[in-house]
């Protein structure tokens, strides 16, 4: 099924976010941004590497070596998506090769990034423009706030990102997020999903583990395994958040007793 995919896209749409598959065109817009930046080729790699596919893998490393780049890009891109995708994507190749090509272009993407978190609270705006660096949030956040599954999902890369250049600067941004998140109050120990990167408050409190919530959590987490558990405060803001989920959304079906985690709404 990774050979097929591969295979289609190579044909339809090589150097494009996405393959449409069903009237076989490229298609590069939606979360990617609107320029030609080969997500799925970024995105495909280490499957490729893992599975061994040696001649798609060299195709897929030598685009990336040679093509991207977000110098020449006049576009906005989610920091969030940008990560986890394309910077998360090039970390991970980088800890399978060792080939600091990957390494490099981790930076270079990385630094497109760090204008978003030129705020007064060093939380994050959602989108970057990476040509002339402004940032900003999505309007319709809760008056333009910050989402809390998207300024907590940054931690992993980022850390990383500092402990293979030697430059800190990666992990300091991250770790004023933490800091913040730390310090204010959570209403009945729970995380609502906004977050005001001028005033460093809450939004409005609507709290879910579920999309805007979800991976923060699980960002926690991996932060304390990632830090050869280490991470100690990661490890309880984590264990603490999910004390308080099971306190105040864990729910019973009626009719058949089953258990799930419920969003839930705070008058304020």
């Amino acid at each position: 099924m990774m050979k097929h995919a591969w295979d289609n896209y190579v044909t339809y749409a090589w150097g494009k976010n996405e393959l449409k598959p069903v009237s076989r065109r490229g298609h590069s817009g939606s979360i990617f941004g609107s320029a030609e930046l080969g997500m799925s080729i970024v995105d495909g790699l280490d499957t490729l590497y893992i599975m061994g596919l040696t001649d798609e893998y060299e195709d897929g490393k030598k685009w990336l070596a040679e093509s991207l780049t977000l110098d020449d890009k006049k576009i906005e891109l989610s920091v969030f998506e940008t990560t986890i995708r394309f910077i998360g994507a090039i970390l991970t190749l980088y800890a399978f090769t060792g080939d600091p090509m990957y390494r490099d272009k981790a930076v270079h993407i990385a630094d497109k990034m760090l204008p978003a978190f030129k705020t007064p609270t060093g939380i994050p705006h959602a989108l970057i423009n990476v040509f002339t660096g402004d940032s900003k949030n999505y309007a319709w956040a809760s008056g333009s706030a910050s989402i809390l599954s998207e300024l907590g999902t940054l931690h992993l890369e980022f850390v990383y990102l500092s402990d293979v250049t030697g430059n800190p600067i990666y992990r300091e941004k991250v770790e004023k997020i933490r800091s913040v998140i730390s310090s204010i109050e959570k209403p009945n120990g729970l995380y609502p999903n906004y977050l005001n990167p001028k005033t460093g408050r809450w939004g409005q409190s609507h709290i879910s583990i579920g999309a805007l919530g979800d991976s923060f959590y699980e960002y926690l987490l991996k932060a304390w395994i990632q830090s050869n558990h280490e991470d100690t405060e990661g490890l309880k803001l984590f264990d603490d958040a999910m004390s308080a989920l099971m306190t105040h959304t864990l729910r019973k079906s009626h009719q058949r007793g089953l258990m799930y985690f419920s969003d839930m709404k705070l008058d304020r």
